[in-house]
């Protein structure tokens, strides 16, 4: 139970760290661990918890916006939808794939509702989901690519843990 709550405590400082320091726009591990966190933790409620506690906290740091709640559904939705039964590489792609598209399609949503930067017309909306394309390219670069370190990760834990227990003993 111990070692349980140190791995959810550090992977919780990890994505709070990779969200408040410089990044590309939509760059960041947050989608993967909604993806991931599950999994990982072998639990949905522990893996959505820790991913809104990390999102919790950077926002106390970086501010909030008048979507939040919106963001966090995204995220706590993907967690909800996503097998925790993940095995290959090609069905964490194409999980991060849809989770970015998901997660595209309901803050741009938002965004278009919530601000007037667009007509609140069918054109509008497209032209919101227009503009935001280059936002939509790093959330999907950043999807793959933590999705893919995370899950190389976990499914490499033991591997890791144990060359790490073998250097102690031969110290």
């Amino acid at each position: 139970m111990r070692n349980k709550f140190i791995y959810f405590f550090l992977f919780c400082i990890t994505l709070v760290l990779f969200r408040i320091m410089p990044h590309p726009p939509n760059f960041t591990p947050m989608l993967s661990a909604s993806i991931m966190a599950p999994v990982v933790l072998r639990n949905r409620i522990n893996g959505i918890g820790l991913v809104i506690i990390s999102m919790f906290i950077s926002d106390l740091i970086i501010g909030f916006h008048v979507y939040q709640f919106l963001v966090y559904f995204s995220l706590i939705l993907i967690s909800l939808f996503v097998s925790l039964n993940l095995t290959k590489y090609f069905i964490v792609i194409l999980v991060s794939f849809l989770a970015s598209f998901m997660f595209f399609l309901i803050t741009n949503f938002s965004v278009w509702l919530m601000w007037d930067f667009y007509p609140k017309t069918f054109y509008g909306l497209i032209e919101c989901y227009i503009l935001a394309l280059p936002f939509f390219t790093n959330t999907i670069l950043s999807t793959f690519f933590y999705s893919l370190i995370m899950f190389y990760f976990f499914k490499n834990f033991n591997y890791f843990k144990n060359q790490v227990l073998n250097f102690k003993s031969k110290i």
